[in-house]
């Protein structure tokens, strides 16, 4: 590492500083060979350094801290580089340093992407802009932190554009196009998707990778409109893709058998599924496994096989347990609500008080909300007058935090005001008042 490594100066700046650093005079850098004049002008910017004078002064100043014994690394290299140089060099580090703590905490990736904006303040240099956006993209949906994600591509995606790189342009359309479907901005998603697919077309790139990312992405987009059709043709295509990956291979069934789902043909879907979870246990893909065990669970619970329903949501809790799983409230809500459908409300009550204290336990208020509202469910059919009245009085205690729905909330006033319309007049009006106020 050079003296000042981590500042951008002019050259004869950098010589004016070091010399300081040193305690030396500008006739003391000269080596005898050149002007005291001639340091000066380097310095104050009124003349170039050159190759020659740069050998001089170096030579001069590491003999200088040499007998002094100061640690200095400084060659002729260092001394001539400019400005736009040490930039580069600067933020080259920054994504060495980035790459470093990609999966690391917070803090310490967030100081570096802010050194290299600092660096972008004053050197507009694309190409690693374009790099340590992407970087920063590539961070921030790791995290699921979308909205972050997308404004980061968006600012690599400039930097590709202007130095014409067509491969990594598309795929930050791409990766844009896979931001905006978690943002559930699906039309966008597939406008972004075909302008990936229409660069490699138009520039004669060949990259299986962002061509069946683009399919999957595009499909799973016509999914989420409602277009079931156009997403089944697209997965045809990304299935007679080679060298199709397995986990690549399942997401493709996955998001297949949904479609079919979608379209009620439950038999087809059931049979893609069954074919995921063969896949799934011959390769011990446990998160996969239990991923797939939900959707069954939703299948079954559509064609009123509610106990099937019921055994695999268990058989993916059963999985999630012993993978010390982030979401086990979800779990444990559907469980709830599986249990109320057939009418076994203690049961429904004791997932959902399970899926409460999750998020209690995590902080996850604006969940709370959600399991509040089906354990009130779970105890207007069990006729839980008292267990009602207690429900109430904890969910008002989380509406002071803003991390609730607002909407959500008020529903729950005002369910509990209809349950006691005919059994308490008095206290479903104070219910309905309540809700209207929040």
């Amino acid at each position: 590492m050079y003296f000042l490594d981590e500042v951008i100066l002019p050259p004869g700046e950098k010589i004016r500083r070091i010399r300081s650093y040193l305690g030396l005079k500008q006739y003391d850098i000269t080596g005898g060979k050149v002007t005291r004049n001639l340091i000066s002008y380097i310095e104050n910017g009124k003349t170039k350094l050159v190759r020659d004078t740069a050998v001089i002064i170096a030579e001069a100043m590491n003999e200088f801290a040499e007998k002094k014994k100061i640690p200095l690394n400084i060659d002729v290299e260092y001394l001539m580089r400019d400005e736009v140089a040490q930039a580069r060099i600067l933020l080259e580090r920054y994504i060495d340093n980035l790459k470093k703590y990609m999966n690391n905490e917070h803090e310490e990736f967030e100081n570096e992407l802010n050194k290299a904006k600092n660096v972008f303040k004053n050197w507009d240099i694309a190409d690693k802009k374009a790099e340590i956006y992407e970087l920063a993209g590539d961070y921030y949906y790791k995290r699921e932190q979308f909205n972050e994600s997308h404004i980061n591509y968006l600012k690599s995606l400039e930097g590709y554009i202007r130095f014409s790189n067509h491969l990594k342009t598309a795929e930050l359309y791409s990766k844009l196009g896979r931001c905006a479907n978690w943002l559930k901005n699906y039309q966008e998603s597939i406008n972004l998707n075909n302008y990936a697919l229409a660069i490699l077309e138009n520039e004669n790139v060949d990259n299986g990778y962002i061509e069946k990312r683009v399919l999957f992405n595009t499909a799973l987009a016509y999914k989420k409109l409602g277009l079931t059709d156009e997403a089944l043709s697209l997965l045809e295509e990304l299935e007679n893709r080679v060298g199709l990956k397995e986990a690549q291979y399942c997401d493709m069934l996955l998001l297949k058998a949904n479609c079919y789902f979608d379209k009620e043909n439950y038999s087809v879907a059931k049979k893609i599924f069954h074919e995921i979870v063969d896949i799934a246990m011959n390769n011990r893909e446990q998160e996969f496994l239990a991923l797939v065990y939900m959707n069954l669970s939703e299948l079954h619970l559509k064609i009123n096989e509610e106990e099937k329903s019921i055994e695999y949501i268990n058989k993916s809790l059963e999985i999630r347990l012993n993978t010390n799983y982030e979401y086990l409230e979800e779990i444990y809500i559907e469980l709830g609500k599986r249990y109320r459908d057939i009418k076994k409300y203690d049961l429904s009550e004791k997932y959902l008080v399970k899926a409460l204290k999750e998020t209690k336990m995590k902080e996850k208020r604006y969940i709370q909300i959600d399991v509040y509202k089906e354990l009130l469910k779970s105890y207007i059919y069990g006729g839980k007058d008292s267990s009602i009245d207690e429900l109430i009085k904890n969910a008002k205690k989380i509406l002071d935090n803003k991390d609730y729905k607002v909407n959500e909330a008020k529903d729950i006033f005002f369910q509990a005001a209809h349950y006691y319309i005919d059994k308490n007049i008095e206290k479903s009006k104070e219910l309905l008042e309540f809700g209207l106020s929040i």
